[in-house]
């Protein structure tokens, strides 16, 4: 009886002490597992922190970078400023059309790495830092694009004239006025006529600038003399998604201000959008630097009759004479109004002579060089962090003076 007392106190010491080691192992792995847990969510979280940082780090460094290829660019300007006087007629392309070759890190890299090994004292050497070349640095920097505003059409000038003399509505009209964009403005507005349509936009546009309460009548065009006609408001009261606004009667701050102004899409602004500025500071534009595309609406406003299907061959045919006169050695690669009448005459493309030097003689294009306000584009770029700069920028001869600013 003892005997069998004794054995069973020892079996149930014996379970008690399993039980409790089983419950300190089940503790044990309880908290191994949490603390594993909270240890997997630190390390994540202290990735995520130092992935920040660094992110943040290579943005900062980005926009400097972007920083510096704008000063660049704006000391290359500066420069071209001084030269153009003096040297102007002998620099076969502007400087501002090289600066995505001329601006980027690379090319002062370049420029600035050392081309062989030099024996400076070490103390002096350590004293200037001379072991660290220039522009050893991570990263890069570019000028995407700089821009000549002054060879498009000014939308906030009066020096392209008024009533049945604004010329800027005439080379408005030759920018629109291709049968390819029929189907566009047939969608612009209430009477589903192309050709109105372009007028009644036209109309808008100036409107939206002008400082007078009635629809202009671009009487250049239509011949239309009354000097009367309906209230601005008139167009403005059926606006898309119920909007209400009248017209602002007052300079562009933006040319993306241009979509308060009935008929114009984001259709109309990818096809057109980059004939027209609001930042350039002369009336005319700029036949020197103007792009293709610029110079072909010239054409089209000086053109004799309407548009014809063999004109894309008479354009292409002025571009391949124009290319080869750019191509000539110095100062006779420079549009000038005689070589302009040349070169329509060879491309065959029939023109209003009277128009075109009444164009001329009233400054509404310039054979002269009167770039002076420039949009320039600067990127950075450390890792997967990127900076873009747009800045509109004029060349006063000074400081010089900034337009608009915006960082990407």
């Amino acid at each position: 009886m003892g005997a069998r007392s004794r054995h069973t106190r020892r079996r149930g010491r014996r379970g008690a002490s399993a039980q409790r080691r089983g419950v300190a192992l089940i503790m044990v792995m309880v908290i191994t597992t949490v603390l594993a847990a909270i240890a997997a969510d630190l390390e994540n979280e202290t990735q995520v922190n130092i992935r920040a940082a660094a992110n943040a780090r290579d943005e900062l460094q980005a926009h400097f970078h972007a920083r510096s290829a704008l000063e660049l660019e704006l000391f290359v300007l500066r420069f071209q400023s001084m030269i153009k006087g003096v040297l102007g007629n002998f620099i076969p392309v502007p400087l501002f059309e090289l600066s995505g070759v001329l601006v980027s890190s690379d090319t002062m890299k370049g420029l600035l790495s050392e081309d062989g090994p030099h024996h400076e004292d070490e103390a002096k050497k350590g004293s200037y830092a001379l072991n660290q070349p220039f522009g050893d640095f991570q990263g890069s920097f570019w000028i995407e694009e700089v821009v000549d505003e002054n060879r498009k059409i000014n939308l906030n000038s009066e020096g392209f004239g008024v009533g049945c003399q604004n010329f800027m509505h005439l080379l408005m009209a030759a920018v629109f006025d291709d049968p390819k964009y029929d189907v566009l403005f047939e969608n612009l507005g209430d009477s589903r006529d192309p050709i109105r349509n372009r007028l009644e936009v036209i109309a808008n546009i100036t409107d939206w600038v002008d400082g007078n309460d009635t629809v202009d009548p671009v009487c250049i065009i239509t011949q239309d003399t009354s000097g009367s006609g309906p209230s601005e408001d008139t167009r403005y009261n059926h606006l898309p998604y119920n909007a209400n606004y009248k017209p602002k009667n007052g300079m562009l701050d933006s040319l993306a201000e241009l979509r308060l102004v009935p008929g114009v899409n984001d259709a109309f602004m990818r096809l057109f959008a980059r004939y027209f500025t609001v930042w350039s500071d002369t009336a005319g534009i700029s036949m020197q630097t103007a792009d293709p595309w610029m110079i072909q609406a010239v054409i089209r406003a000086i053109q004799v009759g309407p548009p014809q299907p063999g004109d894309a061959e008479k354009f292409q045919k002025f571009e391949q004479e124009r290319a080869l006169m750019m191509a000539m050695p110095p100062p006779l690669n420079k549009l000038s109004m005689p070589v302009f009448k040349q070169l329509l005459q060879s491309a065959q493309i029939p023109y209003d002579d009277a128009k075109l030097t009444q164009l001329d003689q009233k400054k509404f294009i310039r054979f002269d060089d009167i770039s002076s306000v420039y949009r320039i584009t600067a990127v950075g770029r450390v890792n997967d962090a990127s900076s873009k700069i747009t800045i509109v920028w004029r060349d006063n001869r000074a400081q010089g003076e900034i337009y608009y600013w915006r960082e990407e």
